[in-house]
């Protein structure tokens, strides 16, 4: 196959990937704010936006892939935070008034604060993991030449 036509499936894969992920998200909140289905009801949504990512960097470990944070990482970190935090606390905002026909700020704030230091977590750990798997990858072929 050429090598053209392989990056081509590459991209439309990637694609399809953020596109599901993005169906399983819209999913779950649809289910969860209109139908008012409980989290026990939506284990299939959970499964594909927790077990993708997983799958991801099991992935990219067992064909040892490096995706290293490119220069300037700290800045898009932060855009990323932000917009995540924006799209959470709006959508909670809209939930909260959906529900109860009113929106109380001091327990959505409360969610906000470990939304936020999970997400952080996860990136900065992230990061460190795959930081050590190219440290171990330029050993292992610095070795052998």
């Amino acid at each position: 196959m050429d090598e053209r036509i392989k990056q081509g499936y590459h991209k439309i894969y990637s694609e399809m990937y953020l596109i599901i992920l993005s169906l399983a998200a819209v999913s779950l909140v649809v289910n969860t704010t209109f139908f008012r289905k409980t989290i026990s009801q939506c284990w299939f949504e959970y499964v594909i936006l927790v077990g993708s990512p997983i799958y991801r960097l099991i992935r990219i470990r067992m064909l040892e892939i490096v995706d290293a944070p490119a220069a300037g990482w700290k800045r898009v970190f932060g855009i990323r935070l932000a917009a995540a935090l924006a799209c959470a606390f709006g959508l909670l905002v809209i939930v909260s008034f959906v529900q109860t026909g009113g929106v109380e700020i001091l327990p959505l704030i409360g969610f906000m604060i470990p939304f936020a230091a999970l997400f952080c977590l996860v990136a900065f750990a992230t990061k460190k993991l795959q930081e050590s798997w190219k440290r171990a990858l330029d050993k292992k072929y610095e070795d052998n030449e």
